[in-house]
């Protein structure tokens, strides 16, 4: 839920998406607010004036108008705000998804059905979007009169007034949240086969090896008094099965760590940091401050699998000298920040589109977390992770 968010587009003027202008229209003219556009009403009075001349064309499009709305209610929520925000129309499927009567919406603004599941910063683009006159796309979570949560694919579309600002927005929505529930559960799934694999490379593979291991060390007196070099090959041998069960436990535990399994997000990102200097030397470290175990399991594990992946991005592609993993709080959220000081990317053309970004933005946005990545060529790179603090 990664959370998506697009400011791109432009707002609708004159109350219609832009089109190429007609032979003999003026261009560059003001642009004219929804009331002020040629509209189906406005020909309707032309008609009146010249009977008969217009009126199979302007029944048409009566007839289009309505079949464009009967469609879209049938599958979207629709919304029109005023420009501060306030709900003057909501169609029937809104207030089926919402709880709400169309009497309780009408007059109020979206923030009655404000989850808390998103940061403020996150409302503030948007608003800081469609007030620029942008057009904005995303995903929300919501909440019901009941309480309960759903997801909508949101897009919200702003008519500019003659002064070239909002007059009003129209918000079209598909609820989606089929979709998140599978996603999770595909999620959910991936990571207890994670732990699976995980618990048998440590139950299974890691106590054979440490057997042979045994094994080799107490044959090594009795070869070694008959052969000096087949001693030596023995413990060699000895040797390369330590080394085997170490890296074994290290990918159980980075498959899954059991930590996680008791809050203890702070023991498996030290585990993590630990596990990347022991197996590619480039200098980790992880430093914490006033951030307690997550009671929340499930948000530890997409925490834990963010800093795994960025640590991992940051070995394959920008060949760093020292990572730094952080967990800390600032007033009611957490933040989890994975630097390094290797060649760094242009973020601006990579964002979203590689590295395994898309991803952890997905994972942050499954529990009201924002993900920010900043890089810029030889200066390393920065992922931040700001999450709500469960309470």
């Amino acid at each position: 839920m990664a959370v998506r968010r697009s400011g791109s587009g432009t707002g609708v003027r004159g109350g219609k998406a832009s089109r190429p202008a007609r032979a003999g229209a003026p261009s560059g003219g003001a642009r004219r607010a929804p009331s002020q556009a040629r509209s189906p009403l406005g020909a309707a009075g032309a008609d009146a004036r010249n009977p008969g001349r217009d009126a199979p064309e302007v029944d048409a499009t009566r007839r289009e108008l309505r079949d464009v709305k009967a469609a879209l209610d049938e599958h979207s929520i629709v919304a029109i705000t005023d420009a501060s925000g306030t709900i003057t129309h909501a169609n029937d499927k809104f207030c089926q998804i919402s709880g709400y009567s169309r009497e309780e919406l009408l007059g109020r603004n979206h923030r009655i059905l404000n989850s808390g599941h998103h940061p403020k910063s996150f409302f503030v683009d948007l608003w800081r979007t469609i007030s620029r006159g942008g057009i904005w796309r995303g995903e929300i979570v919501n909440r019901a009169k009941d309480g309960s949560l759903y997801w909508v694919d949101t897009t919200i579309v702003p008519f500019l007034g003659t002064h070239g600002k909002p007059v009003q927005h129209v918000s079209i929505r598909t609820d989606v949240s089929w979709r998140k529930r599978l996603e999770r559960e595909i999620l959910e799934a991936g990571e207890r086969e994670r732990r699976r694999i995980g618990r048998d490379l440590h139950d299974n593979l890691g106590q054979r090896l440490t057997a042979l291991e045994l094994g080799a060390q107490g044959l090594i007196g009795t070869v070694s008094g008959l052969s000096a070099e087949a001693g030596q090959t023995l413990r060699h041998l000895a040797q390369q099965l330590r080394e085997a069960v170490a890296q074994t436990r290290r990918l159980s535990h980075g498959l899954s760590p059991v930590s996680l399994e008791s809050g203890g997000l702070l023991h498996a990102l030290l585990e993590l940091a630990e596990g990347t200097l022991a197996l590619t030397r480039v200098e980790c470290q992880f430093v914490s401050s006033k951030v307690e175990a997550f009671p929340d399991s499930a948000t530890a594990s997409h925490l834990y699998r963010i800093a795994q992946e960025a640590v991992a991005n940051a070995l394959k592609h920008g060949h760093p000298r020292r990572i730094v993993i952080s967990l800390t709080r600032r007033r009611d959220r957490v933040l989890l920040e994975v630097s390094d000081d290797g060649r760094g990317f242009d973020a601006s053309s990579a964002c979203g589109t590689g590295l395994g970004l898309g991803v952890m933005r997905y994972r942050a946005g499954l529990f009201g977390g924002a993900l920010q990545v900043k890089s810029s060529p030889g200066k390393g790179t920065r992922v931040v992770c700001s999450v709500p603090m469960p309470t």
